[in-house]
């Protein structure tokens, strides 16, 4: 399966590897296969239950400690990037592309004391958040233009990881004119809750939290979890976009700290 990683150090230098594109090894076995004289319907069916299928993927082990007051000591609210993706890749012309699933996988905690309900997710003021950027199109008339787009993503984010609230990055980026915008979600939004850390923890907690494609979660079932049902993230998604993973953090003494995080992003292209 081909993979397409980047990753967000914070305020340090970005790394960004394997620019090559991850579509190309699931082309090269539908191909082969389809040269064996396996029919196209079934070639198709053998890499969905392989789920043999080109990814983005980020992975990054950076400690990260978030007070609620890191933003302004007066209001203990904020909310920092940890982690964003390369663009996701488009198909060719005469291919059809869709999302199939988003898998995140966390290792975090909060400040391990307080809280009304310790041991459990309820009433959780330590959680992470998933957005979605998308660039402005109409620049994008050349592959420099769209790597030099892409570049002014990555300078604007290591200088404004930083924010109050997730939503206090629209204005940012419209008054930078850097290109980029962050995609709604619903109910005016423009954010997706992933996890919230557990109430008192004093270990780190392993969340797998994973969004399907036409397989919507049960929101009772996700909720007792601390997950957030990921509604409508994948249908938003589109080939150009990038998706960063943030912490959060509100109210007086609460922490959110994060040891490891990773997120894939897989698609099809057929």
């Amino acid at each position: 399966m081909g993979v397409l990683q980047s990753s967000f150090a914070d305020d340090e230098d970005d790394e960004v590897q394997g620019y090559d594109d991850p579509t190309e090894p699931a082309r090269q076995v539908r191909w082969i296969l389809c040269e064996l004289g396996l029919p196209t319907e079934l070639v198709l069916e053998i890499m969905d239950l392989a789920d043999y299928h080109p990814a983005v993927f980020v992975e990054l082990e950076t400690l990260v400690k978030l007070n609620a007051n890191a933003y302004t000591p007066e209001d203990p609210c904020s909310s920092r990037l940890y982690l964003i993706t390369p663009p996701i890749p488009g198909p060719r012309e005469g291919e059809n592309w869709r999302m199939r699933k988003v898998t995140w996988y966390l290792e975090g905690r909060d400040q391990g004391w307080g809280g009304e309900h310790p041991g459990t997710f309820n009433g959780a003021w330590s959680w992470y958040e998933a957005c979605i950027f998308r660039p402005d199109r109409t620049t994008r008339s050349s592959p420099e233009a769209e790597n030099a787009q892409n570049e002014d993503l990555t300078a604007f984010l290591h200088a404004h990881y930083l924010h109050r609230t997730t939503p206090d990055i629209v204005p940012v980026l419209e008054k930078l004119r850097v290109g980029w915008s962050l995609v709604p979600a619903e109910g005016g939004k423009v954010s997706w809750d992933i996890q919230s850390n557990k109430v008192a923890g004093k270990d780190y907690g392993r969340y797998t939290v994973e969004w399907r494609a036409g397989e919507p979660a049960d929101a009772d079932l996700a909720k007792g979890r601390g997950e957030g049902d990921g509604k409508g993230f994948i249908d938003a998604l589109q080939p150009g976009d990038r998706v960063g993973l943030l912490m959060r953090a509100q109210f007086p003494g609460w922490q959110n700290t994060l040891r490891q995080a990773s997120v894939e992003l897989m698609y099809e292209v057929r």
